[in-house]
Protein backbone atom coordinates (compact mmCIF):
# COMPACT_ATOMS: atom_id res chain seq x y z
CA UNK A 1 0.00 0.00 0.00
CA UNK A 2 1.47 3.39 -1.15
CA UNK A 3 1.69 6.35 0.86
CA UNK A 4 0.26 9.39 0.22
CA UNK A 5 3.37 12.03 -0.79
CA UNK A 6 3.52 15.32 0.99
CA UNK A 7 3.24 18.20 -1.79
CA UNK A 8 6.80 19.75 -1.95
CA UNK A 9 5.34 23.13 -0.93
CA UNK A 10 4.07 21.69 2.58
CA UNK A 11 7.32 19.97 3.12
CA UNK A 12 9.19 23.17 2.43
CA UNK A 13 6.81 25.00 4.31
CA UNK A 14 7.65 22.85 7.67
CA UNK A 15 11.03 23.03 7.10
CA UNK A 16 11.04 26.52 6.66
CA UNK A 17 9.26 26.85 9.92
CA UNK A 18 11.49 24.66 11.94
CA UNK A 19 15.10 26.42 10.52
CA UNK A 20 13.05 30.22 11.29
CA UNK A 21 12.50 28.60 14.77
CA UNK A 22 16.08 27.45 15.38
CA UNK A 23 14.49 23.68 16.39
CA UNK A 24 17.48 22.13 14.87
CA UNK A 25 20.64 21.40 15.33
CA UNK A 26 22.47 23.55 17.25
CA UNK A 27 25.75 23.22 14.63
CA UNK A 28 23.92 24.37 11.59
CA UNK A 29 21.05 26.63 10.85
CA UNK A 30 18.84 27.17 8.03
CA UNK A 31 16.33 30.00 6.31
CA UNK A 32 14.96 31.22 2.54
CA UNK A 33 17.39 33.09 0.48
CA UNK A 34 14.78 35.82 -0.23
CA UNK A 35 11.51 36.46 2.12
CA UNK A 36 9.94 36.88 -0.77
CA UNK A 37 10.53 33.64 -2.39
CA UNK A 38 7.24 32.02 -2.79
CA UNK A 39 7.99 28.81 -4.29
CA UNK A 40 10.44 28.11 -1.17
CA UNK A 41 13.90 27.18 -3.91
CA UNK A 42 16.58 29.19 -2.72
CA UNK A 43 18.09 28.55 0.58
CA UNK A 44 20.85 29.92 2.61
CA UNK A 45 23.16 27.41 5.11
CA UNK A 46 25.39 28.08 7.94
CA UNK A 47 27.36 25.08 9.40
CA UNK A 48 29.69 25.93 12.30
CA UNK A 49 32.72 23.70 11.64
CA UNK A 50 33.75 20.72 13.77
CA UNK A 51 36.01 20.84 16.56
CA UNK A 52 39.54 19.52 17.30
CA UNK A 53 40.44 20.40 13.57
CA UNK A 54 41.24 23.25 11.07
CA UNK A 55 37.63 23.87 10.70
CA UNK A 56 37.32 24.39 14.64
CA UNK A 57 36.03 28.00 15.40
CA UNK A 58 34.65 28.84 11.44
CA UNK A 59 31.38 29.60 10.00
CA UNK A 60 30.86 28.10 6.47
CA UNK A 61 27.92 29.48 4.34
CA UNK A 62 26.27 27.70 2.01
CA UNK A 63 23.49 28.15 -0.94
CA UNK A 64 20.87 25.45 -1.47
CA UNK A 65 18.61 25.32 -4.60
CA UNK A 66 15.42 23.09 -4.13
CA UNK A 67 14.12 22.14 -7.51
CA UNK A 68 10.59 21.15 -8.55
CA UNK A 69 11.09 17.31 -7.47
CA UNK A 70 12.16 18.31 -4.26
CA UNK A 71 12.25 16.26 -1.99
CA UNK A 72 12.05 12.85 -4.21
CA UNK A 73 15.73 14.41 -5.73
CA UNK A 74 17.82 16.04 -3.51
CA UNK A 75 18.51 19.97 -3.39
CA UNK A 76 22.13 21.33 -5.47
CA UNK A 77 23.79 22.40 -2.71
CA UNK A 78 27.14 24.48 -2.84
CA UNK A 79 29.57 26.13 -0.62
CA UNK A 80 29.79 30.20 -0.32
CA UNK A 81 32.68 29.99 2.01
CA UNK A 82 35.62 28.76 0.49
CA UNK A 83 36.74 24.90 1.77
CA UNK A 84 39.18 22.40 0.55
CA UNK A 85 36.81 19.00 1.02
CA UNK A 86 37.48 16.45 -1.17
CA UNK A 87 33.72 16.14 -3.50
CA UNK A 88 33.90 20.17 -3.37
CA UNK A 89 34.14 21.95 -6.71
CA UNK A 90 37.57 24.03 -6.16
CA UNK A 91 35.94 27.12 -8.36
CA UNK A 92 32.29 27.21 -7.66
CA UNK A 93 31.92 25.13 -4.03
CA UNK A 94 29.37 22.78 -5.79
CA UNK A 95 29.23 19.78 -3.69
CA UNK A 96 29.29 15.72 -5.68
CA UNK A 97 26.13 14.72 -4.56
CA UNK A 98 28.11 11.36 -4.43
CA UNK A 99 30.57 12.56 -1.60
CA UNK A 100 28.14 13.12 1.18
CA UNK A 101 26.30 9.78 2.06
CA UNK A 102 22.64 11.53 2.03
CA UNK A 103 22.67 13.16 -0.99
CA UNK A 104 24.35 10.22 -3.08
CA UNK A 105 21.64 7.99 -1.68
CA UNK A 106 18.89 10.52 -0.86
CA UNK A 107 16.58 9.20 -3.97
CA UNK A 108 16.53 5.92 -3.19
CA UNK A 109 15.52 6.73 0.80
CA UNK A 110 12.94 8.72 -0.99
CA UNK A 111 11.25 5.78 -3.05
CA UNK A 112 11.52 3.69 -0.05
CA UNK A 113 9.76 6.05 2.28
CA UNK A 114 7.32 6.54 -0.50
CA UNK A 115 6.28 3.05 -0.34
CA UNK A 116 6.55 2.64 3.71
CA UNK A 117 5.02 4.89 6.68
CA UNK A 118 7.45 7.95 7.08
CA UNK A 119 8.88 7.65 10.25
CA UNK A 120 8.97 10.43 13.31
CA UNK A 121 11.63 11.93 12.18
CA UNK A 122 11.87 12.77 7.77
CA UNK A 123 15.78 11.86 7.26
CA UNK A 124 15.63 13.71 4.34
CA UNK A 125 15.50 17.43 4.64
CA UNK A 126 17.74 20.64 4.76
CA UNK A 127 19.02 20.09 7.79
CA UNK A 128 19.98 16.68 7.55
CA UNK A 129 21.43 17.55 4.55
CA UNK A 130 23.92 20.27 6.30
CA UNK A 131 23.90 18.12 9.41
CA UNK A 132 25.77 14.76 6.85
CA UNK A 133 28.12 18.01 5.35
CA UNK A 134 29.29 18.60 8.66
CA UNK A 135 29.97 15.09 9.53
CA UNK A 136 31.86 14.68 6.55
CA UNK A 137 33.86 17.88 7.39
CA UNK A 138 34.81 16.70 10.34
CA UNK A 139 35.95 13.21 8.76
CA UNK A 140 38.48 15.46 6.67
CA UNK A 141 39.09 17.95 9.59
CA UNK A 142 43.00 17.58 9.23
CA UNK A 143 42.84 18.98 5.90
CA UNK A 144 44.50 22.57 5.37
CA UNK A 145 41.79 25.05 4.72
CA UNK A 146 41.95 28.62 2.70
CA UNK A 147 41.95 31.32 4.48
CA UNK A 148 38.82 32.41 6.89
CA UNK A 149 36.17 34.23 5.68
CA UNK A 150 37.43 33.37 2.06
CA UNK A 151 34.60 33.19 -0.61
CA UNK A 152 34.73 31.65 -4.13
CA UNK A 153 35.14 34.33 -6.44
CA UNK A 154 31.50 33.60 -7.80
CA UNK A 155 30.12 34.57 -4.42
CA UNK A 156 32.29 37.30 -3.65
CA UNK A 157 29.85 40.37 -4.19
CA UNK A 158 26.72 38.61 -2.78
CA UNK A 159 26.67 38.67 1.04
Amino acid sequence: MAVAQVPRSFKLLAELEKGEKGLGAGACSYGLEDSEDILLTNWRGTIWGPPHGHHENRIYELKMHCGDNYPKEPPVIHFVSQINLPGVNNTNGLIDPKAIPILRDWVRIAAELSKNPRPKEDPLSLEAALISIRKFMDEHKKLPQPPEGSRYAIYENSK
